[in-house]
C-alpha cells in the first residue's frame, strides 16, 4: 500500500470513528486510538493541568503517548486503521 493510500483509509477510519459512540468503544481502546491518533498528526499531549493535580484520565493519556512514540507516523497510522476496521468492520 502506498503511502497516499494509506492516508486515505486512515482518514476515512478517523471520519468512521468520529461518527460512532465513542461510550460504546472500550477505554483501553479508546487510549490507543487516541495515542495513535496523536502520534499520526504529530502533536504530542502536554497539560498544565495534569502535572498540577492527580488527573488520573491526563496520566492514561500521557502513558499511552509515550507508549507509541517509537512508531512511525504510518505505523501509527495502520494501527489505528487495524482497530477501526475490527470495531467497525467494512463496508462503511
Amino acid at each position: 500500500m502506498t503511502d497516499e493510500e494509506l492516508h486515505i483509509k486512515f482518514q476515512e477510519a478517523v471520519e468512521k470513528a468520529s461518527q460512532e459512540e465513542q461510550s460504546q468503544v472500550p477505554l483501553e481502546l479508546q487510549l490507543h486510538l487516541y495515542a495513535y491518533y496523536k502520534r499520526v498528526i504529530d502533536e504530542p499531549y502536554v497539560s498544565n493541568r495534569s502535572f498540577q493535580t492527580n488527573d488520573l484520565r491526563s496520566a492514561f493519556k500521557m502513558n499511552a503517548l509515550i507508549q507509541v512514540q517509537q512508531l512511525t507516523k504510518n505505523e501509527a497510522r495502520q494501527k489505528y486503521i487495524d482497530i477501526i476496521e475490527e470495531l467497525y468492520p467494512r463496508p462503511w
